[in-house]
């Protein structure tokens, strides 16, 4: 008889994108080994009881009541709904832990360590994450967020009292095991927590990320055309785009295209700088485009820049990894734990007059060096293939609940 386990996924739809299609995929690799029990919300309920059908899966619904649904967006409503939620999530998880004797518990969404772990109590061994949220701009960089400086500074102190919570408290301390999706995360969290943590990118690939076949190799010397980069993602202040358009001045490239697309409400910001900068004639602002419309973007791109201050994943990173795209980005947060020094060239965030130059210094080397793009355009696709697909993270979880269980 395979070991009955107890998995908690806030967010999961194996229809959906972001978190929701994530938190789906891990009870989805879990069912390969394990009788997985999984207790979500009705959100997608369709799409969760067909998926369930074919996997082997018994999903169990939870809700909340309809008022704290319709308050979600009201100020600090929509983690009150979260609490809400985990709380009735718990009752049931106990009582079906009560019938079925669960060997295990893991709690995969919300990826957040704000959004505690209420069923780290039932007193089994249990897994957390991976989590995130402990991410913020790094010091000396709120110039880069402009009117969003205030809201990062006070978002950093927030997560400080959250570490407070006696619920949040009392998740980390009883979870046995805490999957963490980035190492400025994992310092962020009490120390007590670290010997029990692993450090566990949330990203994985989707089956058209790994169908990808790699681009045929441009043309050099006088036919390569431009040299282009791409930015893929939200526009919003974190995502620090002014980075990549001070390095690009301060570099003086000449024959190059930047493409950034996403829509959000930094644009108009990252507009006016770039007329400030005398880039208007390089960078062409793309707007918000249908997914499908995307690959041809990925296709002509020599390099994506992500130069995110404060992000626990980025799946546009790996997005380009997987279509053989190279990759600079800030080591900071998450894209520095997906990206490594042999798939991407990653920017120290010790300064940003610093950050600034080696971006520059980055994007000159890699217009200039092809054959250092396409080595390193094959070692992300590898590092792709080797940590984001689901077959490696079923290992991992794997490995991580049978070493628990033979612990009982």
């Amino acid at each position: 008889m395979r070991p009955r386990v107890l998995m908690i996924a806030y967010a999961c739809d194996p229809r959906g994108s972001g978190e929701h299609w994530l938190g789906w995929g891990w009870a989805e690799q879990a069912a390969h080994s394990f009788e997985v029990h999984l207790v979500t919300t009705p959100k997608a309920r369709a799409a969760v009881e067909q998926s369930s059908r074919a996997t082997g899966i018994t999903p169990h619904f939870v809700d909340v009541p309809e008022w704290l649904r319709l308050t979600a967006d009201l100020g600090s409503a929509g983690w009150s709904r979260k609490l809400a939620w985990q709380k009735r999530a718990v009752r049931v998880a106990a009582e079906l832990h009560r019938e079925l004797h669960f060997a295990l518990a893991h709690q995969t969404t919300f990826h957040s360590f704000r959004t505690p772990f209420l069923a780290a109590g039932l007193g089994i061994p249990s897994v957390w994450g991976p989590i995130g949220g402990g991410e913020y701009a790094p010091p000396g960089f709120e110039g880069y967020l402009g009117r969003g400086r205030f809201a990062e500074f006070s978002r950093k102190l927030i997560n400080r009292l959250w570490l407070r919570f006696p619920s949040v408290k009392r998740s980390l301390r009883q979870a046995t095991v805490i999957f963490v999706s980035n190492r400025t995360t994992l310092e962020f969290l009490p120390a007590a927590c670290r010997a029990k943590s692993q450090i566990v990118p949330p990203n994985a690939l989707r089956p058209e990320d790994e169908q990808c076949p790699r681009p045929p190799a441009r043309p050099e010397g006088a036919d390569a055309g431009p040299f282009k980069l791409l930015y893929v993602g939200n526009c919003v202040a974190t995502r620090a785009i002014p980075i990549v358009l001070e390095a690009l001045q301060q570099a003086r490239l000449t024959n190059y295209e930047f493409s950034i697309v996403g829509g959000g409400p930094a644009l108009e910001d990252w507009k006016q700088r770039t007329v400030e900068l005398g880039l208007s004639q390089k960078v062409r602002f793309a707007g918000k485009i249908p997914y499908s419309k995307l690959q041809g973007y990925y296709a002509t791109a020599d390099v994506l820049v992500f130069p995110a201050l404060r992000d626990s994943g980025g799946s546009a990173v790996l997005e380009a990894m997987a279509r053989y795209v190279p990759v600079v980005c800030l080591d900071w947060g998450g894209p520095g734990e997906m990206v490594d020094n042999q798939s991407g060239l990653k920017i120290s965030v010790s300064t940003p007059q610093q950050a600034v130059e080696a971006f520059a210094g980055a994007l000159v080397r890699l217009q200039r060096e092809p054959a250092l793009r396409a080595a390193l355009a094959t070692a992300g696709r590898s590092r792709a293939e080797t940590i984001f697909r689901w077959q490696a993270k079923r290992e991992l979880l794997e490995a991580t609940y049978r070493r628990l269980i033979q612990h009982l």
